[in-house]
């Protein structure tokens, strides 16, 4: 059923066997598997069936990085979560992934590949993309697609696939739980304290309020935060404040390793035209199936770099215009009083490439295009979504102001390390001689660029990760190979908060497969 902690008449003591925080992919695939075992569960939930505003304003941060997404608008609060603007694009992550590698700092999950990978199937169906797998082969065959790079020696083509209209979850899953008269789902309930008992080592009560006033309490045998990348260490930190840092916190490791998908565009394939129409720009969806690029396992460890999904996509000779881009880079140093690195470079790129120039400022300032040649094929650019390195020093901490429930903000601190942005020029480097050596054409490394790709134009996948991360020990994680809290006997965390690292795939499909895996354990260990 669907109870409303908003109304009067809702009850300010509620008794479960387990007690779901959140409503996302990670709790409603959870509950949904849960239910088969236990008759009472609990979902509780912030915010309320469609977007509210004022619900809504309790992620907003104290602070984040220039450039990075606020959190209070890259996160959605009201039942079925982020899942409500989720693109629904599901991929597997890669066995190597889950390996310690000596040139990857702080990587090295203590679950291996195969523990995950035979819940992806189903994992697949809760998301919407049934159960038919990601083998290449068996995709190529249904979709008659051969890709350019197919033969190429250090890249992997690989699938992934999307439900159209996308998945979501609470929109698909929540009238089951409903109808199973099994799982109770409390709206309006936003957690903001626990009882914990020290001595047994086990969450007593977790509380949760609409309006900071009323307080209502759930007790459970046992109890799964499904809140989300930020709000999962959010929340830890706010109750280790209380408990000093007994939960999970005693090697000081909540909220850190905070791992994003930074997506940029760094390089441009050039050539003829017919090379480049052949079929290397590739926006290869057919059948809600994507084929995407990705390094061998060879070459990354053979080069000592970091993964990528690279895409590659048609261009105009105005997107590809290496004129616009150090017009505002000088505009940019200029206004400061200074000069940019390889000024030259840039002023050269000005003036050859003047007439695209003219055209962005007529564009900008008249919407009028004036040049019929600027919307011409003018190669492929190439988009990268990167792996991004564990760093501890990347983190989600409290700040000093707090929300309207009394609820300390958080701060993030995040920035993208040069290790990572070297070994991606790295690879790409071996990019451009495969590219060439296929008779592809050119790749053109934007590197003069780097300031703005790193800056104004990177975007982000929203994937918020590793805030919780698995780990064998407390001193290098905050939870255990299942996902239970450190210090505790009946407190887990499900979601991307609990990844070591995030290889490049958008973590969705993997959240779910993990929360399939922890239902199974805590359908095994049962409520004691």
């Amino acid at each position: 059923m669907l109870f409303d902690a908003a109304s009067p008449a809702s009850p300010l003591s509620v008794e479960a066997d387990v007690c779901i925080v959140g409503s996302g992919p990670a709790g409603m695939s959870l509950a949904n598997e849960l239910r088969t075992k236990y008759a009472n569960v609990v979902i509780l939930e912030g915010g309320q069936d469609t977007y509210d505003e004022n619900s809504q304003s309790l992620y907003a941060a104290e602070r984040s990085p220039t450039h990075f997404p606020d959190p209070m608008h890259s996160r959605l609060r009201f039942l079925g979560g982020t899942s409500n603007h989720w693109d629904n694009s599901t991929m597997p992550l890669s066995p190597i992934d889950f390996e310690k590698r000596d040139w990857v700092p702080n990587s090295g999950w203590p679950i291996a590949f195969s523990d995950i990978s035979k819940y992806y199937d189903k994992a697949g169906q809760y998301c919407g993309v049934d159960a038919d797998g990601y083998d290449l082969a068996h995709w190529r065959a249904q979709t008659g697609i051969v890709t350019p790079l197919q033969n190429a020696s250090f890249l992997v083509t690989r699938v992934a696939k999307s439900a159209r209209p996308p998945t979501r979850f609470y929109a698909k899953h929540g009238e089951a739980l409903h109808q199973s008269g099994r799982v109770s789902v409390y709206k309006n309930a936003n957690v903001i304290d626990l009882l914990f008992d020290p001595a047994k080592r086990r969450v007593r009560e977790l509380m949760f309020t609409t309006d900071g006033q009323r307080q209502h309490r759930v007790s459970a045998a046992v109890f799964v935060l499904c809140m989300g990348g930020l709000e999962n260490a959010r929340m830890l930190l706010v109750f280790n404040e209380k408990y000093t840092n007994q939960l999970g916190n005693q090697g000081d490791n909540v909220g850190r390793y905070f791992m994003e998908h930074p997506t940029v565009k760094p390089a441009a394939v050039l050539g003829s035209n017919e090379a480049v129409g052949s079929g290397l720009s590739m926006d290869r969806q057919t059948k809600n199936v994507t084929f995407v690029h990705e390094y061998a396992e060879k070459v990354l460890r053979e080069h000592r770099i970091v993964n990528g999904k690279l895409v590659f996509f048609n261009a105009s000779q105005y997107d590809l215009s290496d004129g616009i881009s150090s017009f505002h880079i000088l505009k940019e140093r200029l206004i400061k009083g200074q000069l940019p690195d390889e000024a030259f470079l840039h002023l050269s790129n000005l003036i050859r490439d003047f007439d695209m120039v003219a055209e962005a400022i007529s564009r900008k300032s008249f919407s009028k295009n004036i040049f019929t040649h600027a919307d011409q094929l003018g190669g492929a650019g190439v988009h990268i979504m990167m792996e991004q390195t564990p760093d501890r020093n990347n983190r989600i901490r409290l700040g000093s102001q707090r929300d309207r429930l009394g609820v300390k903000k958080l701060v993030v601190d995040w920035k993208l390390g040069t290790k990572d942005i070297d070994m991606m020029w790295a690879g790409l480097m071996l990019l451009g001689r495969e590219i060439g050596a296929m008779s592809l054409g050119r790749l053109r490394l934007l590197k003069e660029q780097s300031q703005r790709l790193f800056g104004d134009q990177m975007s982000f996948g929203l994937h918020h990760m590793g805030t919780t991360r698995m780990a064998t020990t407390p001193s290098s994680g905050v939870t255990d190979s299942d996902q239970r809290v450190f210090g505790t006997e009946n407190l887990y965390v499900a979601g991307s908060s609990v990844f070591v690292t995030g290889g490049h795939v958008a973590p969705t499909l993997s959240i779910v497969a993990l929360s399939l895996r922890l239902a199974d354990h805590l359908k095994a260990r049962g409520l004691s």
